[in-house]
């Protein structure tokens, strides 16, 4: 990590706000466009003895608000998940799924304990099959289940969204997603882009480091169409812009494996590959403690987790991507270390960009 000159005061507190929960790292699905890809471990759920200390540390957070099950893995695929439901249900309690395993328990629990879902839809009929392969119907028929539960419970949450990732491979099928939310009433699409994993789909990405027109037009005519359906759609950058902004950073967030392991974000909780602007990087994960050996607020208020949540909000690293040096730049292979010295280095991060949202 950087050596700064100065006093790092950036949230030295018992206040974290938000936490990311991957309560696995395992899924039930093999998707084209997955993290996983790149991946050379194997996959596991969190263990009884670092989903308990995990439970054990969040009482000592003053001012939690909200915990989002999901990182890279199925949380629903967990084996304990109607458990970890019922534990964490004071919380605002969030769920990233891909929305394949919703059946009636698991339904139950969600509409008795769950503020919101995220469900990810990335086409619909063979577009969906090519990124997901399996069909929509599967989860057309839990979502329909979960909004009949809702009314029978009558309760109003968990409000539903769906998460679209855009690229070539998709985008012409955005217009019939946005029929799908509206039909099965998801009132809001969040679109993403696609973060290359492999060597095959560099080339597949639709944001550009110039002002890009065309994804212009597209998200123009998206967001009119989705009015007219009465869906809410949020959209990620067209272009490179001067502008970054690390949401995990600014909503005081924090990220626990499932192996326990304290990490700042989804970028940086496992070692892959990815590709930015056609360029291969190696993302390396990165810990800054693991809850069976310290305290979660411990490990928060460490000087090199103050610190660097200090350099990201303030914006104090380079930005490769429109450097004039970055086609011959070693650092760019990897996120171990950039030119100002960071480490680790988000100085090529696609979310600090906004052209990938989170929910």
């Amino acid at each position: 990590m950087r050596k700064l000159g100065y006093e790092v005061n950036y949230i030295n507190s018992d206040s974290i706000k938000k936490i990311y929960l991957e309560l696995t790292d395992r899924c039930n699905l093999d998707c084209t466009i997955c993290y996983r890809k790149s991946w050379e471990k194997s996959y596991d759920d969190m263990s009884d003895e670092v989903y308990q200390s995990f439970i054990k540390n969040i009482k000592e957070i003053n001012g939690l608000e909200e915990i989002v099950l999901g990182g890279i893995g199925e949380p629903t695929y967990y084996g304990s998940v109607l458990k970890a439901l019922e534990d964490l249900k004071e919380y605002k309690l969030h769920i990233t799924t891909n929305g394949t395993l919703l059946e009636e328990q698991l339904i139950e629990k969600i509409v008795e304990c769950v503020d919101g879902i995220t469900i990810s839809v990335d086409g619909v009929d063979q577009y969906y099959k090519n990124i997901r392969g399996v069909s929509l119907d599967t989860v057309a028929a839990g979502i329909k289940k979960l909004q009949e539960a809702k009314k029978r419970l009558k309760k109003e949450t968990p409000f539903l969204q769906l998460q679209f990732v855009a690229s070539t491979e998709n985008i012409d099928n955005i217009s019939q997603v946005i029929d799908f939310a509206a039909d099965l009433n998801c009132h809001r699409v969040v679109i993403s882009s696609l973060i290359p994993q492999e060597y095959g789909n560099k080339d597949k990405i639709l944001y550009t480091l110039e002002n890009n027109t065309k994804l212009k037009e597209i998200w123009h005519k998206t967001r009119n169409y989705a009015l007219r359906k009465g869906i809410t759609v949020q959209l990620p950058n067209t272009h490179l812009k001067t502008e970054r902004r690390c949401n995990f950073i600014d909503d005081i967030t924090t990220y626990v494996t499932s192996n326990g392991d304290v990490t700042s974000c989804y970028r940086l909780s496992h070692d892959y590959e990815e590709y930015t602007f056609g360029r291969r990087k190696q993302v390396q994960k990165h810990s800054f403690g693991n809850i069976l050996e310290e305290s979660l607020l411990d490990i928060w208020n460490k000087k090199e987790y103050q610190q660097f949540r200090y350099i990201v909000h303030n914006n104090l690293y380079p930005s490769c991507m429109d450097c004039d040096l970055v086609e011959g730049c070693e650092l760019t292979k990897s996120t171990f270390e950039d030119c100002y010295g960071c480490m680790p280095t988000c100085a090529d991060c696609l979310w600090s960009r906004q052209f990938v949202v989170c929910p």
